[in-house]
């Protein structure tokens, strides 16, 4: 049975600045602000998995993905997932907390745990790849084989060839 998920808008996590400088802090009062926005209330009972990241003048830079498997609202800012991105935040890195939030649509709001798993496992390695300094340390392992301008590519232009291949094979 196949499981379509979507990936939703980033959410802005409140934070409070501390008096040093660039230095943020996510608190329990702002972890139930962010509770309190429609956009987070809409996703708080489902399951699936989750992303911290800065959002900066160049984009976005992860720095946690996580599972929920029981609920977002119960797992995406716990006090050990608080931890992890106080850690980031502390180190005075420029940018906006935010969380994106890979969920089913609509009414669904279950996920099985295998799938969040095979999903949270992807989404650690594509995250690991990016940004290696990352919070997570299980499943950071990338496997060592690639295809050349198809899976795992190097910067640089991808051949004629390799693009047929990514087209045809839907990778694009």
């Amino acid at each position: 049975m196949a499981q379509d998920l979507v990936t939703n808008e980033p959410i802005n996590i409140p934070f409070r600045r501390l008096p040093q400088g660039s230095v943020k802090q996510i608190t329990a009062q702002n972890v139930a602000e962010f509770w309190l926005k429609p956009e987070a209330r809409r996703i708080a009972d489902k399951q699936g998995c989750y992303v911290f990241a800065l959002r900066a003048a160049k984009g976005y830079r992860v720095w946690y993905v996580g599972k929920a498997t029981k609920s977002f609202e119960q797992e995406c800012l716990a006090h050990h997932k608080l931890v992890h991105y106080n850690e980031v935040l502390f180190d005075g890195r420029k940018g906006t907390p935010v969380l994106f939030i890979i969920a089913p649509d609509g009414n669904k709001k279950k996920v099985p745990e295998a799938l969040c798993d095979e999903i949270e496992t992807f989404l650690i390695q594509a995250a690991y790849i990016e940004n290696p300094e990352i919070k997570n340390r299980q499943k950071t392992k990338i496997p060592t084989w690639t295809i050349a301008g198809v899976v795992r590519r190097t910067k640089g232009a991808v051949s004629k060839r390799a693009q047929v291949f990514r087209t045809m094979m839907g990778l694009d």
